[in-house]
């Protein structure tokens, strides 16, 4: 009777809660989680309990549930978070990175978490001058919270507005640059970014894709590994660490970096596709192929994408016509009839001239029909060299 009776109370009062923590009534949904039977909370209900008290500066019961949370799923991102946020509240910078570092060990591609992280290294590498913007900032933002995004809270940046403006004006200016491909200007502005704000990962790693796309591999190299030791969980640097020894043809090297990458992200269709393309120029063909039908399972669109300005698509470059050859393998066996076949046509334009194995390779066994195959077959038996 008492387990229905808790039951009960659970079913009752937790959209009750839900609905007033929507609405930003904190102390009604405290009030209203409280009465959550305790075997019943989970790690979101006493995430949310402890933004509700952290609002309220019920900063011991605020701490309290945010911490009851991660004992309950030490995998839930979020609490973290706001056990950063909690002891960014309090200034106890050091404690709130090592918070922000924990969600993002648990989920390397929190926004909130990042955000914070840069807030709290500029905080704790300018103690004296980020204490005092913090009681500034806190006649108008309480416990110096920036705002709530749905279960993760920002906490708000203590580096001088002007700066924050001027910076995120130069990184918008060289992300123009790179849309346009002019990589030495973006260069150029992201540098000056960096000038003002030192802390941002992000622009740190997209100088590192400017240098790269310049092909000056050395330069790349050093900003990944900065954005790294701003955000040692910062997947895009770690997978852009690859391209760099991908160009160097350090393909070991390249699939070790995107193995660290995966380990973070195991289903990302871009690293995938970045160690299918490595294992391909290692002529590795068939784990590249199943490498790359993982990663269109994940994302059947994948082959659509040019990359943003933080990860780089990698493809190979040695021995296209047998890359092509073995990547038109991969579209057949996908039903992609148009591209494999456009593959094909590739392959032969790049050297491929081998009739013989074009024809009884299986995975084109679809294909025999199609006029477009038929008459690459018709041209490359033609062009066979004749039997002495």
């Amino acid at each position: 009777m008492s387990k229905i009776l808790a039951m009960l109370l659970f079913l009752a009062q937790l959209p009750n809660g839900n609905a007033l923590f929507d609405q930003s009534d904190y102390g009604a949904a405290a009030a209203a989680y409280e009465k959550v039977p305790p075997a019943e909370r989970t790690a979101p209900i006493l995430n949310r309990l402890g933004i509700a008290y952290h609002f309220l500066n019920k900063l011991k019961e605020a701490e309290a549930a945010y911490r009851d949370s991660v004992k309950r799923d030490p995998k839930y991102s979020d609490a973290f978070n706001n056990l950063g946020v909690l002891n960014y509240s309090r200034k106890n910078f050091a404690e709130a990175e090592r918070q922000f570092r924990n969600a993002l060990e648990v989920d390397p591609e929190s926004a909130p978490a990042r955000q914070n992280l840069r807030a709290t290294r500029y905080a704790r590498e300018n103690g004296r001058k980020a204490r005092d913007a913090a009681i500034e900032a806190e006649k108008e933002k309480a416990l110096v919270i920036e705002e709530r995004t749905s279960d993760a809270l920002i906490a708000h940046m203590l580096m001088p507005a002007k700066d924050v403006d001027e910076a995120s004006l130069h990184e918008k200016r060289a992300d123009s640059f790179m849309a346009r491909k002019m990589y030495d200007d973006a260069v150029i502005e992201y540098r000056k970014s960096i000038g003002i704000d030192k802390y941002n990962a992000s622009v740190v790693n997209r100088l590192g894709v400017a240098y790269l796309q310049s092909q000056k591999l050395r330069e790349a190299e050093q900003n990944y590994r900065e954005a790294l030791k701003l955000n040692p969980y910062y997947i895009e640097a770690l997978n852009n660490l690859g391209a760099v020894e991908f160009m160097k043809k350090n393909y070991d090297r390249a699939l070790d970096q995107y193995g660290k990458a995966l380990k973070s992200r195991p289903e990302s269709s871009i690293i995938l596709r970045n160690v299918a393309a490595c294992l391909f120029a290692m002529e590795r063909y068939d784990e590249g192929i199943e490498v790359y039908k993982k990663a269109l399972k994940i994302d059947p669109q994948l082959f659509e994408h040019a990359g943003g300005f933080g990860s780089i698509i990698q493809t190979t470059t040695r021995n296209d016509s047998m890359q092509n050859f073995h990547l038109a393998k991969v579209f057949a066996g996908a039903g992609d009839i148009d591209r494999a076949i456009s593959l094909l046509y590739k392959a032969y334009e790049s050297g491929f001239k081998d009739a013989k194995m074009l024809k009884a390779e299986p995975a084109f066994n679809g294909l025999h029909e199609d006029e477009r195959f038929q008459k690459l077959l018709e041209v490359m038996t033609a062009n066979q060299p004749a039997r002495q």
